[in-house]
């Protein structure tokens, strides 16, 4: 267990300053580990007399050696509404609790990493209760009997004129496969790290259970392991285990998993970009479920900008929903975690929105539109219109930027109900979709 340290909160991109900080030589390789100018997950900075941190778009936890910060979402309510977007956005079933865990829900002071990691051990101990997956796995041996296949190459070269050892080629029935050593991994990865003490001793009594079934050392490549994994009939209910498997794998690194129990330095951050993303496709989906839309998420496009030189297409479009009518009208929707409540729209962000609007017009369209979608810290019935004009002042095409209100839409989504945040957005669509936007 990692020892109690005095713990200081902030909220994203806040700054604060820390007096009376310092920091360690494993903590300040942490730190430098989080910088990359404005793509960073968040700045931290040793003074003469104290620790400065900036922090950005990035919510979770860092534990340093003799203190620890604790980054909350402003925008998502909490770790509560925070695991409702992670729920709802990774279709898991992880809204289940048994009664005697009930109390972590309604405790803001857990940490995030602890919220997780319950959702991830209730996973697990299904799949115990279950029964652990069994497989074939070809195995290499010398044995005294032949079993399988005798190789008869390594025979002659090892074991030539020798029958009382047989280098044989065999199928054995394990839980040694792939599906029970991602498990593995992610409880070894997160089980020192935990706090609270009833999800640490879940979380390693698991731990014991499948470290026991399979070779933790034979995993290594998640990332390969995660494209590579086909669900069928057999293993089907441990997907739901390896969701949150992904999640601790991204956010504490696989690169400490020999390491766990003996590092003092850790960190578990969420990139709320891409969570607010994924919720994005997820709200919209459930917004326009009665309409007869097509959705496109994350629909990679070669055909938009091309080489004219070497005649082949230069790069990808990628915008984050395209929304298809049923008379071939495209609406683009691009979603911005920033905080745009009280600030203009970056023009960046402006570019880019246009430049999709402009690249999926159809022909029928007298203007182009796009749609761009940002959290908000309440509900905002009043969205901001941009439009592009010529220098007759004839509008060319149409922007709105649309307020999304999270613990609004959570709640509308769990109840499928059309509520206003629903409403706005649905609108939006519709004025858009049918060229309505004078």
């Amino acid at each position: 267990m990692i020892p109690p340290v005095p713990a200081f909160e902030l909220s994203e991109w806040e700054t604060r300053f820390f007096p009376g900080l310092s920091l360690s030589v494993q903590d300040r390789q942490l730190a430098k580990s989080f910088k990359g100018g404005d793509t960073g997950r968040l700045d931290i900075d040793e003074l003469r007399d104290g620790v400065r941190i900036r922090a950005r778009s990035w919510v979770g936890v860092i534990h340093f050696q003799n203190f620890e910060v604790r980054i909350l979402p402003k925008l998502a309510g909490k770790n509560a509404g925070l695991v409702d977007m992670l729920t709802l956005t990774s279709g898991l079933d992880a809204l289940r609790r048994n009664r005697a865990q009930r109390f972590l829900d309604t405790v803001e002071s857990v940490h995030l990493l602890d919220l997780i990691a319950l959702l991830f051990a209730e996973a697990c101990a299904r799949i115990v209760e279950r029964g652990l997956l069994h497989d074939y796995v070809e195995r290499e041996s010398e044995l005294p009997v032949l079993r399988g296949r005798l190789l008869v190459s390594q025979q002659v070269r090892q074991y030539y004129g020798r029958v009382d050892r047989l280098f044989c080629r065999y199928d054995d029935h394990l839980t040694d496969v792939v599906e029970n050593q991602i498990l593995a991994a992610a409880l070894a990865i997160c089980r020192s790290p935990v706090r609270h003490p009833a999800v640490r001793l879940q979380i390693r009594r698991l731990h014991t259970v499948f470290a026991a079934a399979c070779t933790v050392e034979k995993f290594i490549d998640w990332q390969s392991a995660r494209l590579e994994i086909q669900y069928h009939r057999m293993n089907e209910h441990y997907r739901e285990a390896h969701e949150l498997a992904w999640l601790l794998f991204e956010s504490l690194g696989i690169e400490n998993l020999f390491e766990a129990g003996q590092t003092r330095s850790f960190a578990f951050l969420l990139d709320m970009n891409r969570l607010f993303e994924n919720f994005v496709t997820r709200f919209v989906n459930h917004a326009l479920r009665e309409r007869p839309y097509l959705i496109h998420a994350q629909r990679r496009d070669r055909s938009i900008i091309w080489d004219l030189m070497r005649k082949r297409p230069y790069t990808h479009v990628v915008p984050d929903l395209l929304i298809e009518s049923d008379k071939g009208r495209c609406l683009t929707v691009d979603a911005k975690y920033k905080l745009y409540d009280d600030k203009r729209l970056s023009t960046s962000d402006i570019y880019q929105s246009f430049f999709y609007a402009y690249a999926y017009k159809s022909a029928s369209e007298q203007r182009p539109a796009a749609l761009l979608l940002y959290p908000s810290s309440g509900q905002r019935e009043r969205p901001n219109y941009l439009q592009i004009r010529d220098q007759g002042r004839s509008a060319k095409a149409n922007l709105q930027a649309l307020s999304i209100f999270i613990p609004q839409a959570i709640n509308e989504i769990k109840t499928n109900t059309t509520g206003p945040t629903s409403k706005l957005l649905l609108n939006a669509v519709e004025q858009f979709i049918e060229d309505k936007i004078s």
